[in-house]
C-alpha cells in the first residue's frame, strides 16, 4: 500500500454535521499531526472558496481546497487550476431555465457569489441548510446573469430545485447535446454546472500534479455522487454510512456517519498505523 500524502474529504454530509459544524478541537490536532507527517488536506467541495474558509476560519490557510466541484483548486494559497466559463455559456445555462421558475439560480465567482433574483421568492430554499442560505444572502442579487461584472471570473452555475426534480431536470439539461457545461447533482436540491471533463477528480488529480504525487497516495471521503469520480480515482476511497448506495459501491470501505465524525475516526486511525 502507498503511503498516503494527499486527503480530501467533502464537506456536507461528509466532514461537517447536518447543522453544518465540525469538531474544530479534534480536527486541529489531527491537521498538527497531518502536517507532522507530511500530509496536505484538501476541502473538496462543491461550495464557493469563501464558503468553506468561513467554515474553517483560522484553519483555511492550512489547507488546500478543490471546490466549485472541481472548478478551482488551490495548493497553499496558490491558484492551480480555475477553468473558466465564457459568457454563451453562462446565457445558455440560463435560458434553459426560462420556462422552470421554481429555480433559483446562482453564479459562483472568484471575487463573490451571484444570485438571480430575491431569496424569499424561493421555496426551494427550504430544503437548505440555514447556514447555506445565511451565505446566499451574502452574495449579490442581479436581474439576470448579464450583470455580473465584467472583470468577474466565474467557475460554476447553481441551480437550487425541488428535491424531487433534482434528477430530471439533470437529465434534461445533459441530454442537450448543445449545452457545453454538465449537471451534477449536488445535495439539497442543488444542480452544479461546470465545464463537461471536470469534477472532484480532475480538481485532485491537478493537486497531485503539482506536489508530484500519484493517485495511490491520495485518500478521499464522500456521500453523494458529486463524490463518484473522485471515488474512483483514490488509492483509498471512504463512503460515509449515510452515503448513497452509488457512493458506497465503489469505496474501500463504509466507515461510521457524518454525525458521528467518522473521517477524522479514520484519518486518526491511519496516523495511529504509521
Amino acid at each position: 500500500m502507498s503511503e498516503i500524502k494527499l486527503i480530501a474529504s467533502d464537506m456536507d454530509m461528509t466532514f461537517l454535521k447536518a447543522d453544518g459544524t465540525y469538531n474544530h478541537e479534534r480536527f486541529t490536532k489531527l491537521l498538527d499531526r497531518l502536517e507532522q507527517e507530511g500530509i496536505h488536506f484538501a476541502v473538496a467541495s462543491g461550495r464557493s472558496l469563501w464558503m468553506v474558509e468561513d467554515i474553517f476560519g483560522d484553519l483555511s490557510s492550512r489547507l488546500d481546497y478543490v471546490v466549485e466541484n472541481g472548478a478551482y483548486v488551490l495548493a497553499q494559497g496558490k491558484v492551480v487550476a480555475d477553468p473558466k466559463l465564457n459568457a454563451q455559456e453562462i446565457a445558455d445555462f440560463e435560458a434553459f431555465f426560462v420556462d422552470k421558475p421554481e429555480a433559483f439560480l446562482l453564479a459562483a465567482g472568484a471575487k463573490g457569489l451571484y444570485y438571480r433574483g430575491k431569496i424569499a421568492n424561493y421555496p426551494s430554499l427550504e430544503t437548505m441548510p440555514t447556514k447555506l442560505v445565511e451565505l446566499f444572502k451574502k452574495g449579490q442579487s442581479l436581474a439576470d446573469f448579464s450583470q455580473i461584472p465584467i472583470d468577474e471570473e466565474i467557475f460554476k452555475m447553481t441551480a437550487i430545485v425541488p428535491v424531487t426534480s433534482v434528477e430530471a431536470i439533470s437529465a434534461e439539461y445533459n441530454n442537450q447535446r448543445t449545452l457545453t457545461l454538465k449537471a451534477t447533482p449536488s445535495g439539497y436540491g442543488a444542480i452544479d454546472f461546470i465545464k463537461e471533463g471536470y469534477h472532484k477528480a480532475w480538481g485532485l488529480e491537478q493537486l497531485l500534479k503539482h506536489y508530484g504525487l500519484s493517485q495511490d497516495q491520495l485518500m478521499v471521503f464522500g456521500d453523494d455522487v458529486n463524490d463518484l469520480e473522485m471515488m474512483r480515482f483514490a488509492g483509498q476511497a471512504y463512503a460515509m454510512k449515510n452515503a448513497k448506495s452509488a457512493v458506497k459501491a465503489v469505496a474501500n470501505q463504509v466507515i461510521a456517519s457524518n454525525e458521528a465524525e467518522g473521517v477524522l475516526a479514520t484519518i486518526e486511525a491511519y496516523l495511529d498505523k504509521i
